[in-house]
């Protein structure tokens, strides 16, 4: 399924995750879709929120800094001033 407005362009990136992080995100995806206030439409999946994310990323591309994913994350949230949350688990992991 092609989420709305985004035609045929989708092309597939593959992103390693750490157990922890695919069942939060499946499970934040699942709570997204059943909260939302109107039924039908684009179904939020954990696909729809990892779209979300990179396009936040890319927004502040100008503004990142960072040698390390942690650097890059902590850039990131400060750049949306949000505090800095216990450091995740890496794909590297």
């Amino acid at each position: 399924m092609t989420p709305e407005g985004q035609g045929s362009t989708l092309r597939p990136k593959y992103v390693p995750l750490g157990g922890d992080a695919w069942t939060r995100l499946d499970e934040l995806a699942r709570e997204l879709q059943d909260a939302k206030s109107r039924r039908g439409g684009e179904r939020i999946t954990s696909n729809t929120l990892i779209r979300v994310g990179v396009a936040v990323v890319l927004s502040f591309g100008d503004s990142l800094t960072g040698d390390t994913e942690e650097e890059l994350r902590r850039g990131l949230l400060e750049l949306l001033g949000r505090p800095q949350p216990p450091a995740e688990t890496s794909a590297d992991s």
